[in-house]
């Protein structure tokens, strides 16, 4: 009887949903909802995580079955950014979501003594991104690991090598080039500048890759981040312009420009558009934070013409930095010799007029 007994108490403990329970997945993921400037493409977030919309009911628990959730960090930073006040790109503002304060603060609640893994930043296909970008699949890694523990207030994990991300994602060989262009743009920026300046850019350029994202939605978004990302490019600036030289050792003054918060040390590589003139690299160019710097090039100048002077940032590295700017030069400079032959020679004009003028007096006398 005993033995009966002591067979139905452990019985009844290992009964599934007892003892044992399985943890059960949850994906806290969502389509993108803020462009590239941070400002909404629309309100449709608030619902989702208002009570009864999809991402509240995703964490309004109605049993004890432990959960292991699956969350992309770049949707909480959205959440994040409605418990203040925000804006839609056409202008529209709104005051703090009262929704937003409550989703996150239940989220905490819930994740506190759970398990907690991190997908990569902005939920790209992995099997995409590590064939486009492997290096930058690893940055989504580490920078969603690193926020999402920020966001919630505890460590959580990161498994690269685990499947918790669901979904394939199409990006059609045009968007994958346009999204390299841009990648590399931020990547060539980052070894100028402070990289915390360029952080958000980069990681969010990862969410283009998303499973989430519509056919339409991936254009968008795509053209959003081009936008964004020449916008950065533009505040490291070469000012084009137009110039005239006027003696054959001349000084050209470039102006140059720094929108970033951080100082920027660059080179400067000219090349002459013919060989008209000659212009040397200049090197160790300091810039300063927020700042219009003018710095003087010498210019030698052999011929009058017009011509003109390719003028690009270059790191320590020789890496090109942007797009290199055309400055029109106009040269008006006369070599010395052709100076002295043109002299002489209408020296010699003047001096024949003279001649025959004298002739023509005396013929007139007769």
């Amino acid at each position: 009887m005993k033995k009966l007994i002591l067979f139905l108490f452990i019985g009844f403990f290992s009964m599934p949903g007892i003892a044992h329970a399985e943890s059960r997945e949850v994906q806290i993921t969502d389509t993108v909802h803020r462009n590239f400037d941070g400002t909404f493409r629309n309100n449709e977030l608030v619902k989702e995580i208002a009570v009864g919309g999809r991402l509240w009911n995703l964490i309004f628990l109605t049993d004890s079955t432990p959960r292991i959730w699956v969350i992309d960090a770049a949707l909480v930073e959205d959440i994040a950014a409605m418990t203040e006040p925000y804006e839609l790109r056409d202008g529209t503002k709104f005051d703090a979501s009262v929704e937003a304060v409550a989703y996150l603060s239940q989220l905490k609640k819930i994740a506190k003594n759970a398990q907690v893994v991190a997908l990569p930043f902005g939920n790209p296909d992995p099997k995409l991104a590590r064939q486009l970008a492997p290096s930058e699949l690893n940055y989504y890694y580490k920078t969603a690991q690193a926020r999402l523990a920020i966001a919630l207030g505890r460590p959580v994990r990161s498994e690269p090598l685990a499947k918790w991300s669901k979904g394939q994602t199409f990006f059609s060989e045009n968007l994958q080039d346009q999204y390299a262009k841009n990648r590399k743009a931020i990547a060539a920026l980052a070894t100028v500048v402070d990289p915390l300046e360029l952080a958000d850019i980069r990681a969010n350029l990862g969410r283009l890759m998303s499973p989430s994202l519509s056919k339409n939605d991936r254009v968008y978004f795509s053209f959003n981040a081009t936008q964004e990302v020449f916008k950065y490019k533009e505040r490291l600036k070469i000012y084009a312009g137009n110039y005239q030289l006027t003696s054959t050792q001349s000084n050209l003054p470039i102006t140059l420009a720094n929108g970033f918060k951080s100082v920027v040390k660059v080179n400067l590589n000219l090349y002459a558009g013919s060989s008209r003139i000659a212009i040397e690299n200049v090197k160790n160019i300091v810039l300063e934070p927020g700042s219009k710097t003018q710095i003087i090039v010498p210019v030698e100048v052999f011929a009058p013409g017009q011509t003109k002077i390719s003028v690009g940032f270059m790191n320590e590295q020789g890496r090109a930095i942007g797009e290199p700017v055309e400055l029109s030069l106009n040269l008006t400079v006369i070599d010395s010799r052709v100076a002295w032959f043109t002299t002489g020679a209408a020296v010699l004009l003047f001096l024949a007029a003279i001649t025959q003028s004298v002739r023509r007096v005396r013929r007139a006398r007769k």
